[in-house]
């Protein structure tokens, strides 16, 4: 199982190496920001990951990049949240029905997350779509935006530090060239 998990963080750096070697801090802002925003296919997570573990090689300063990818992950939620906000409950109501969203689905979401708002934003972060999708959500739900700053930045805390500081931690372990 072990041995999955190390091949698996390799493909995400090989991955993502060439972008940030040739991009560098730019590029783990700009793509982390991206995929916190919305864009399901953006490489936020193999970025966070190859950030890791070159920080281990000495290429960037792990105590720059990963508060980095932390902000721009929580910023690039903030301005999903705005968006959510001003505009997703009516779009959602307009347009739901062109794919399968109704009102009473809508309404169900809204109030799971006034209820359990924080804990969604926090374990959010490690389930993909919801990482991508969860600004818009909280924004459309009507979730406070001081409770989902707080819990968003606590989240962006928490994944960069499980997946940037574990590559980080284990490089030396990670069958790549660095």
């Amino acid at each position: 199982m072990f041995s999955w998990f190390l091949a698996e963080l390799s493909r995400l750096i090989a991955t993502a190496s060439p972008i940030l070697h040739r991009y560098g801090m730019w590029a783990v802002f700009a793509l982390v920001f991206v995929e916190n925003l919305g864009v399901v296919f953006a490489p936020g997570e193999s970025v966070v990951v190859a950030a890791g573990f070159l920080a281990a090689k000495g290429v960037f300063s792990v105590w720059v990049v990963l508060p980095l990818a932390m902000l721009a992950a929580t910023l690039g939620s903030g301005v999903a949240y705005g968006i959510g906000a001003r505009y997703g409950h009516k779009v959602l109501l307009r347009y739901g029905r062109y794919v399968g969203v109704r009102q009473p689905m809508v309404d169900r979401v809204h109030r799971f997350f006034q209820r359990f708002g924080p804990p969604i934003v926090v374990v959010g972060r490690f389930v993909v779509p919801l990482r991508q999708l969860q600004g818009y959500l909280a924004g459309s739900s009507e979730m406070g935006f001081a409770s989902f700053v707080v819990w968003s930045a606590v989240g962006s805390i928490l994944w960069v530090l499980a997946w940037g500081g574990g590559a980080f931690w284990l490089a030396r372990l990670i069958p790549v060239g660095g």
